[in-house]
């Protein structure tokens, strides 16, 4: 399978993929996926549309609310009550994921429940918003299987774990070599530098989530994302400054007349040409909202 270069074009690479993973837990060998990317590159989309896809294929309807977990006891209790060869979608992973956080009592706990993972045949993807070097290294190497450097919304790279265990599996000195980019760089000079490194597999283009899933899905994000008590040990000071900024934009636009979420969008469009939708923009000021909301409230509490 990964030897086989074909021409598939649209989605069938991405249909493609979320079947080879099923047929290897079927044939127990199980799968695990990471993601990652920047903030806001559709990190949450593309799982979810992975774990939509393999619902299909197993016959069952992917639900948010019972597919994607955002803490430590969610996890551990989704690894519990699913059944065999579900999708678990772990969103926001740097909250129990992370190199820094492992030390904890209750992450220690999750590490033991991990192994159920594999005998239940669950689908497992992370969803890791930093960068890769400060997931535990216990995720990265032991049960990570599939990666998948996010380079722009909807498109990523697939990399496959090196089968010489000896070496670094993933090969992450090699992924410094490749060269940076942004998210102006041109789609096809960042498809050339990734193909570069060893463990490169394929191109992939995700398909995006129907408006009604996604709205399922933020309603299900929104209960859960902020309701933690470390919210402050989980996000970056650039986090919290980001979206001060925004929330400043919003208030701005409230108190100005002549400028209005039109205008904003129509500006990004002409100054950067890179369009966005005004849901997008409003997506970006609730989220501000509602860390700086959490932030505020703990900060109350010292």
């Amino acid at each position: 399978y990964f030897e086989r270069r074909s021409s598939l074009r649209g989605f069938q690479i991405f249909r493609d993929f979320v079947s080879h993973l099923l047929y290897r837990n079927l044939a127990n060998y199980d799968s695990m996926v990471l993601i990652t990317s920047d903030k806001g590159t559709g990190k949450s989309s593309a799982a979810i549309m992975m774990a939509r896809e393999w619902c299909k294929l197993i016959g069952i309807r992917f639900n948010p609310a019972r597919h994607i977990a955002y803490n430590n006891s969610d996890v551990m209790n989704k690894i519990d009550v699913l059944k065999k060869f579900e999708p678990l979608i772990c969103d926001e992973a740097i909250r129990f994921a992370s190199a820094a956080d492992w030390n904890k009592k209750e992450n220690k706990e999750l590490k033991k429940r991990l192994a159920q993972v594999r005998t239940k045949h669950l689908f497992y993807i992370l969803c890791f918003p930093l960068k890769v070097y400060k997931l535990e290294k216990t995720y990265l190497e032991s049960y990570t299987n599939y990666w998948i450097d996010l380079f722009g919304r909807g498109r990523g790279a697939v990399y496959v774990k090196d089968k010489n265990p000896v070496q670094d599996s993933w090969r992450m000195k090699d992924f410094m070599k490749i060269g940076s980019y942004t998210e102006f760089t041109n789609l096809d000079k960042i498809q050339k530098k990734l193909k570069l490194h060893p463990n490169f597999w394929s191109i992939i283009k995700f398909p995006k989530p129907p408006e009604w899933l996604y709205e399922k899905y933020l309603k299900h994000r929104e209960k859960n994302i902020y309701d933690d008590d470390n919210v402050l040990q989980n996000v970056a000071k650039e986090d919290i400054y980001n979206a001060l900024l925004v929330l400043s934009l919003r208030d701005i636009m409230m108190h100005d007349s002549t400028l209005s979420m039109n205008r904003i969008v129509l500006h990004i469009k002409n100054e950067y040409d890179i369009p966005i939708t005004k849901q997008m923009v409003q997506l970006a000021i609730d989220d501000a909202k509602q860390l700086v909301s959490k932030i505020r409230e703990q900060a109350l509490k010292v």
